[in-house]
């Protein structure tokens, strides 16, 4: 049995997330949510599971913990099942979807993230090691994940990740952008979050000066968002 055509859903993930704060009663939003509930990736499936288990050895990761992919007939990677991780809290909070299928998937795909974790702390796009080699994390990847976990803070391989972005240095207004945005959810409970986050904004409000740094407007977007809100990634205490 090959995967679903669900299984890429990054769009249905931004789609959700949005709707859920700017206009929650919109009809296509329980849509979008019952789709992410739905998807699966080539993971969860037990002929891609033997394959990471017999064949496909080189990357590192627990292929029974999964969560969504990119594209369809593809396997899971961080930013959209962290996207889809958000979007699904936020649909719940909303009373749009409820029950052991939503809390089951939620936390499969909470439990992948951290099964992909780095050796050190933060994420790469999709795997901690390859050819037995450790990947080093990257600023938006780890951003994005921490958002999503913001809630199992608890957890040694969160608050090692955290560390790990709090001294992670950037140029790149679009990584500095993501490093503000998941740091706003943390200022309650690490004390030197809040003083790298407004370090970080003073550096980006240089940067956006710049033209070249926000030449497209993924960059621009989120660097509007890190200087003055509202936060996509953040979610209050339930």
């Amino acid at each position: 049995m090959e995967p679903s055509s669900s299984a890429g859903n990054w769009p249905s993930a931004i789609i959700a997330n949005t709707l859920a704060q700017v206009a929650p009663k919109h009809p296509c939003l329980p849509k979008a949510l019952r789709r992410l509930v739905s998807a699966k990736p080539g993971e969860a499936f037990w002929l891609w599971r033997l394959k990471f288990r017999t064949t496909d050895t080189n990357v590192r990761f627990d292929p029974s913990k999964y969560g969504w992919g990119w594209v369809s007939n593809n396997v899971s990677w961080v930013i959209p099942t962290a996207g889809a991780i958000l979007a699904l809290e936020r649909g719940r909070r909303l009373g749009l979807i409820r029950g052991r299928e939503v809390e089951r998937r939620t936390s499969l795909a909470c439990s992948m993230l951290l099964d992909r974790m780095c050796p050190r702390g933060g994420w790469n796009a999709g795997n901690s090691v390859v050819y037995g080699v450790a990947l080093a994390p990257h600023i938006d990847a780890t951003s994005i994940a921490l958002a999503g976990l913001r809630f199992y803070y608890h957890l040694p391989e969160v608050r090692q990740s955290l560390s790990w972005l709090l001294a992670a240095d950037c140029s790149s207004a679009f990584s500095l952008a993501c490093k503000i945005l998941a740091l706003q959810s943390y200022v309650d409970v690490r004390s030197d979050a809040r003083p790298a986050l407004e370090a970080a904004q003073a550096k980006l409000a240089v940067l956006v000066q710049e033209p070249a740094q926000v030449a497209e407007n993924s960059t621009l977007a989120l660097s509007i968002l890190a200087l003055s809100g509202p936060n996509p990634f953040a979610l209050e205490a339930a």
